[in-house]
């Protein structure tokens, strides 16, 4: 066998070798810290999560970011409402009109500014107020690598 032989065989033996990254859905069984997955159409295998690496954001609810509004906006505003007493005597023989209140509204807004805040925290949770991350039932985009013995959780999916 001449030495072209011999490359080309090799170099035909690793392109058939090569496996491309094949994206499959699956099906969080147990959230972490015992974090499990099913793949679809295989509800008999259940993976652990020794054989599962995740994207730090399917992991991490709190991040810290820079956030900066070049227009002018509204933040938000917010109204006060109270009452202030005035008139109280101080002493018998003080002629001060008689104690009486005064309603009062403040609002208080920022708006039409421009602001920057930095480092800030963005606290991702759930619609009822619980950290969002990976729960049993959530659907995910999982790849298989090193031969199918470990499973990368891309992240979350959903189907409309």
């Amino acid at each position: 066998m001449s030495f072209g032989e011999l490359v080309k065989r090799h170099c035909l033996a690793s392109v058939q070798s090569l496996r491309l990254l094949e994206p499959m859905e699956a099906e969080v069984v147990a959230g972490p810290p015992d974090l499990k997955i099913k793949l679809k159409g295989n509800d008999k295998l259940i993976i652990p999560k020794e054989l599962i690496v995740v994207a730090e954001r399917l992991c991490r609810v709190r991040r810290k970011a820079n956030i900066t509004n070049a227009e002018s906006t509204a933040i938000s505003s917010q109204s006060f409402d109270g009452t202030v007493a005035v008139g109280a005597p101080v002493g018998k023989n003080d002629p001060i009109p008689p104690a009486h209140a005064h309603k009062l509204t403040v609002t208080v807004a920022l708006k039409d500014r421009k602001f920057d805040l930095l480092e800030g925290e963005i606290h991702y949770i759930t619609e009822d107020d619980k950290d969002d991350t990976l729960r049993a039932g959530d659907r995910v985009m999982a790849f298989a690598f090193e031969g199918g013995q470990k499973y990368f959780v891309y992240d979350r999916i959903v189907q409309y």
